[in-house]
């Protein structure tokens, strides 16, 4: 899998200097626990997902050949869940719709 951190990356209490750590461990494929990824679904289904990230380097995962696109980074599975929160309100609603893919098109 190839991860691709979209440029509105959502954090939530991160120093610029972890990001920039988490995001070059991710992309080495090195061991980092403590980490949850926001994605745009891996299926193209449904709005957004969330990952531990010791869970793509798996077998299954490395078998996928699809890019992922990272939109937040969390320390906690409770940090991530509020992201997505900020990140739905961010976006707004539209026809009883959330257009997440438009907003980090």
């Amino acid at each position: 899998m190839k991860f691709i951190f979209h440029e509105k990356l959502y954090t939530e209490g991160m120093s610029a200097h972890k990001i920039k750590s988490v995001k070059n461990k991710i992309i080495k494929g090195s061991f980092k626990s403590g980490v949850f990824l926001i994605t745009m679904p891996l299926m193209n289904e449904g709005i957004l997902e969330v990952y531990w990230y010791p869970e793509f380097l798996q077998p299954l995962y490395k078998e996928i050949n699809d890019e992922v696109v990272v939109v937040g980074l969390a320390d906690s599975r409770e940090d991530a869940f509020s992201l997505i929160e900020r990140i739905v309100r961010d976006v707004g609603v539209s026809d009883d719709k959330i257009p997440i893919a438009e907003y980090f098109a």
